[in-house]
């Protein structure tokens, strides 16, 4: 009964209500005469570039709603008055301005007065914390990235640690940030109101950039905000979009690392290695142009886009300890300096080194058709995509096994925007968000030969244990058994592919069978062959799948990867000797022979230095995914009353996710797999096996890796057809009020938001969930379903068995919301807010191996023991805040506000066993809690603003971050709460921007940020080991920065040319950011482990650059150059 009446509930307050995340505000005020003080009935206000406005009432009283975010001239005027014109109101996202213009009389016709807009410091209808940045502060202000508005905000922790934070995040080229101690992810992203967060993975990354010019207005909400937003537990983030003007403007700007490079040149650093600027190699473009379209009047456009290239994405310093080479004459004696120096061969350079890159490229374009006043249009498209290649201390000095990054973005959305009367409009949104993602390895043949790299790896040269992929003379090939007959290998068996075919995935299953007569693996005329088709001809191999090809380059797929640990360190000097004709094995480092050169090599008892530097095979990741969002959004607003403005909304997603990750690929079946592919039988289309009756040969696509149509599979979607991907949908709905008097401003509102993940889940016999344990049965009458009369169990072993699954169900959350602001002045209010927040968990952690639960055996063997949970509810967080806001003359405001959030049913995983098997399992269930205050202090002047925020926090949870988020990597979750290394008690965040003397701009920003904590080391007889009683009870240096641009304006036949300097990290302060736990220092980890450097022997095994370490620190001053050229 009861869930009957939560469904009736739910049924009726959807009937009711609609979601939105609003993108306008309203104008309100009274129209009063000079003299008399008395209302002024008649007198009208409008904003002439949109065309709306609106007339006062008896009272004088007016409203305007529906106006965009963004600046406008509002123009009041009255019969007999002189009319008055407020310049530049800055209209802010579900904000009234209060506007009461008092006009006196006209002493000549045609008087007007012109006023200067100026926005209140102090927003009397907010009720909690929010930061508005506009165009202007956005283009002045010393940012190379639009994200780094997020870290401008204090209470935000933008984890950059590459030995703690959630593992494999910057490999994923996805950013991890925490607001005011939420685990990372927990952010709505949007722009202009429609979202952009990654359903798979949950938050944004390099894929995610809007260009300079694209950008209107900055919104952030840490916390706080009404029940129009939702899926986010920490804050609110949307970006408003610019729009084409009244008139044609272009913009143009251009920023290098050049002219910084050329300064340090004149300073005598001319090389690479001393010269950073030049070695990162940054440059940078941003164009941006819109007006009217000509010929259709009411039809406005705009286009930018822009370009960034970082040669280098990591730029380090390292010592001066390098290899000399071998000795060249008498004076030098290079071998004793090398033994001295502690160093390999291969650490032969010093100073600075660049890693990776970083090539980002983005557009957006906007049509806005104004119909009318009432009826307006918009129309845009965004596309991003990131090339990336990390830094990862693994491939220090040899990378062509590197992972590579590729993120595409492409996103449409479609506005209509309509006011049914001057009180009431409505507004219809689409959207389709897709992002695409790619991670691999490219396809390389050093030689030439045609015989790509891996497969040299793979194939050796004889009884070499490879082959040589830089000597196009040798190519793998096997000896006879006679000892004389050599066996070329052209032919992979694990991907099929063979030498002079295109790059690809091969099915030989299905090629007829042939004599081999010379052993190589392919069919070459004159050999018999099986001919089952009787055409005369012999019928090859199916190609299954081309390669990838992007980037001027094939892409390796899994099967074709190669460990790279047979390659660490003297393994690669190793194998090279080995292939050296004549060579029988590596040479060996003679401990009695003080000339012998071989220090690095192992010596007779087999010490050497091990350090993990790879020199061959391949790195970890291969990743190819699809998210695919469609939107619609649908919002009502009106004004009710003077007094009452309510808005009510619907928001509906669907969701079409393709993913596809594998971890170590050689692994094979025992690599770390994640597919959201429905699980199929790969038996051609047949549908036989070899151990079914009937079966005589296999058919094409049998073991192609590929579903074809016949094949039996799983129907986990439900809807009568194979899927590679999932289909999640989710809908929510609100209501929201605000009640405004003079004295007060109350919002109030509900939100419910709804999910259903379109899937199967284990279930018991009475239908209940058992989303942690499979019911088995024995499917006598083979009708797919538990009878009875069958036999039932949680283990397997059953005859003819099967196992119970049920279809997800649609789960629901509802939400209040409440804030108030009370008007204690014109100038200050106090403000009070609480809330509830869900978020709907990521859906790699729903769907993680779900695509097996049909054969959970197989699951439990293949799937590294871990498994989603279709039946996980969204998380959640409980909100206050409180404090206080004062505006103080015309200039500066402070605000003071104290919060405090509890946060539960995160995402965890479980241990638990069926059988012989353990795995783990999502669901529900870590916990935390924050809280801290925040101050606030605004100061603006005509050619001047700025902005400092301080957040005092405490952060504590039983987890960092979900068991398997994105790392596959087992956190069993502490039994209560702790510092976590995202907490940063003291944040200190300033910026401003002015105008001096000689037409200079002026801008700096400037960060202070407590150090994260962490576990220190104790000693527990001769060996340290974490401290288990006393976990992140210590703390890492500060972090400390500031930034600093300045730009000269002249003008130029009717456009700003301006040039200017951008200095970042101005006071070059290389901040600690990963320490060593046994010291607390970034540059020493202590004597025990520095002691284990030295020539290998039975208590050394380090060269002296292991713990030489640059990338723990931040990096050093960055010196851009920039002009720009504006016409407006």
């Amino acid at each position: 009964m009861m869930n009957s009446l939560k469904s009736l509930l739910l049924i009726f307050i959807l009937c009711l209500t609609w979601v939105f995340a609003g993108t306008d505000g309203t104008i309100r005020g009274r129209v009063t005469d000079e003299e008399s003080s008395m209302e002024l009935p008649g007198a009208t206000i409008y904003l002439p570039e949109l065309g709306i406005g609106a007339a006062a009432d008896p009272s004088g009283n007016f409203i305007i709603l529906n106006i965009p975010v963004g600046k406008y001239d509002v123009v009041v005027q009255m019969v007999g008055y002189q009319k008055k014109t407020y310049k530049e109101i800055q209209v802010v996202m579900d904000q009234t301005v209060w506007l009461n213009p008092v006009l006196p009389v006209a002493a000549v016709e045609g008087d007007e007065i012109e006023v200067l807009g100026t926005r209140p410091l102090v927003e009397r209808g907010a009720t909690s914390k929010k930061i508005t940045v506009d165009k202007e502060a956005i283009q002045s202000l010393p940012i190379r990235d639009m994200s780094e508005l997020y870290s401008l905000q204090s209470g935000v922790v933008k984890v950059e640690s590459k030995t703690r934070g959630i593992p494999n995040h910057q490999e994923r080229g996805l950013e991890e940030v925490h607001v005011r101690g939420g685990r990372s992810g927990e952010i709505a992203y949007m722009i202009d109101g429609m979202y952009i967060r990654n359903p798979i993975f949950g938050g944004i990354g390099s894929g995610t950039r809007l260009n300079l010019f694209a950008i209107n207005e900055f919104d952030w909400q840490p916390g706080g905000f009404n029940a129009e937003y939702g899926d986010a537990m920490s804050a609110v983030s949307n970006w408003h979009t610019s729009s084409g003007g009244e008139n044609i403007e272009y913009h143009f700007e251009y920023e290098t690392s050049l002219v910084g490079a050329f300064i340090n040149s004149l300073n005598g650093k001319t090389s690479d290695t001393e010269n950073f600027d030049q070695l990162r190699g940054l440059n940078d473009y941003n164009f941006g142009i819109g007006g009217p379209v000509l010929g259709i009047p009411k039809l406005r456009f705009w286009f930018s886009g822009q370009y960034t290239s970082n040669e280098k994405y990591s730029v380090y310093e390292f010592d001066d300890k390098v290899y000399l080479g071998e000795d060249q004459d008498l004076l030098l004696d290079t071998l004793a300096l090398n033994k001295e120096n502690l160093v390999n061969p291969w650490d032969n350079v010093s100073g600075f080194r660049g890693f990776g890159f970083d090539k980002t490229s983005d557009i957006f374009a906007k049509l806005s058709y104004k119909h009318s006043g009432k009826l307006r249009f918009h129309l845009s498209y965004w596309q991003v995509a990131n090339h990336l290649q990390a830094f990862n201390p693994r491939y220090l000095y040899w990378d062509e096994g590197r992972n590579e990054l590729f993120r595409d973005t492409y996103r449409v959305n479609f506005e209509i925007n309509h006011s049914l009367t001057p009180r009431t409009f409505y507004t219809i949104r689409f959207a389709r968000f897709i992002q695409d993602q790619f991670q691999g390895v490219r396809w390389r043949d050093n030689d030439g030969d045609g015989f790509p790299n891996w497969f040299e790896w793979r194939h050796p040269a004889g009884n070499k244990e490879i082959s040589d992929p830089e000597n196009p003379y040798v190519v793998p090939y096997s000896i006879g058994e006679d000892g004389d007959t050599l066996r070329y290998t052209n032919r992979d068996d694990l991907s099929g592919w063979h030498v002079g075919a295109i790059p690809g995935m091969w099915n030989w299953e299905s090629a007829e069978k042939f004599d081999d007569s010379n052993g190589n693996g392919v069919w070459d005329i004159g050999e018999d062959f099986t001919d089952w088709d009787n055409d005369g001809l012999w019928d090859g191999p199916e190609m299954v799948k081309e390669l990838e090809y992007r980037d001027n380059s094939y892409w390796l797929e899994p099967e074709m990867y190669e460990d790279y640990e047979p390659f660490l360190d003297y393994n690669s000097i190793r194998l090279q000797f080995e292939n050296i004709p004549g060579n029988s094995q590596a040479p060996y480092r003679e401990d009695w022979d003080p000339e012998n050169i071989y220090y690095y090599m192992p010596n007779r008892q087999g010490y050497v230095w091990e350090e993990g530097r790879a020199f061959g095979g391949h790195d970890l990741f291969y990743a190819d995914s699809r998210a695919l969002t469609d939107e619609v959004r649908i919002d009502l607003t009106s004004q009710i009353s003077d007094k009452w403005k309510a808005r009510w909304g619907l928001d509906y997603k669907y969701h079409r996710l393709n993913f596809y990750e594998i971890i170590s690929p050689w692994l094979g079946q025992a690599a770390f797999r994640q597919t959201f592919a429905e699980y199929w039988q790969d038996t051609g289309p047949d549908g036989l096996l070899p151990i079914d009756s009937g079966y005589v040969n296999p058919d094409i696509g049998e073991n192609n890796g590929r579903w074809d149509k016949g094949e039996k599979y799983s129907d986990s979607n439900e809807n009568g057809r194979w899927d590679d991907y999932r289909e999640p949908e989710e809908f929510s709905a609100y209501m929201q009020n605000t009640f405004e008097v003079p004295w007060m401003v109350i919002n109030y509102g509900i939100r419910v938001d709804a999910v259903n993940y379109n899937t199967q889940i284990w279930a018991d016999t009475t239908g209940k969930y058992t989303p942690g344990t499979p019911w088995y049965y024995s499917d006598l009458n083979d009708n797919d379903m538990w009878d009875e009369n069958e036999e039932v169990s949680v283990l397997a072993g059953l005859p003819r068995q099967k196992v119970i699954l049920k279809s997800a169900d649609w789960f629901y959350k509802i939400s209040p919301r409440i804030g108030f602001s009370h008007v204690i002045t014109d100038k200050s209010t106090f403000t009070f807010n609480y809330g509830l927040y869900y978020q709907t968990p990521t859906y790699q952690d729903i769907y993680l191996n779900t695509n097996r639960l049909e054969d959970p055996e197989d699951l439990f063997e293949e799937g590294e023991g871990q498994v989603g949970n279709a039946t996980m509810s969204a998380q959640r967080t409980q909100s206050y805040s409180a404090g206080f806001n004062v505006q103080v003359g015309q200039n500066w405001s402070y605000s003071l506000m104290a919060w405090v959030k509890n946060m539960d049913q995160l995402t965890k995983n479980t241990f638990q066993r069926s059988g012989v098997y353990s795995y783990n399992i999502s669901e529900n269930g870590d916990y935390g809690s924050a809280k801290g205050i925040d101050l606030t202090l605004k100061f603006r002047g005509r050619s001047f603003g700025s902005q400092l925020q301080y957040t005092y926090s405490i952060a504590k949870n039983n987890s960092e971050y979900a068991w398997a988020n994105v790392s596959g990597q087992y956190v069993d979750a502490p039994s209560q709460e702790s510092l976590q290394f995202y907490d940063r008690p003291h944040d200190l965040t300033f910026w401003f921007y002015t105008g001096l003397p000689f037409g200079i701009n002026a801008a700096l920003t400037a960060f202070y940020q407590s150090g994260g904590p962490y576990t220190p080391y104790i000693f527990a007889g001769k060996d340290p080991k974490p401290d288990e009683k006393n976990i992140n009870t210590k703390r890492g240096p500060a972090f400390k920065n500031v930034n600093l641009n300045f730009n000269k304006y002249i003008s130029i036949m009717g456009h700003r040319v301006s040039i200017g300097l951008s200095l970042y990290n101005l006071i070059d302060i290389r901040n600690e950011i990963d320490i060593w736990p046994l010291t607390g220092k970034a540059g020493n980890p202590g004597a025990y482990y520095t002691d284990r450097v030295g020539l290998a022997d039975s208590e050394h095994y380090l060269s002296s650059a292991y713990y030489d370490r640059p990338w723990r620190f931040s990096q050093p001053r960055e010196i851009n150059f920039n002009v720009r050229f504006d016409f407006d």
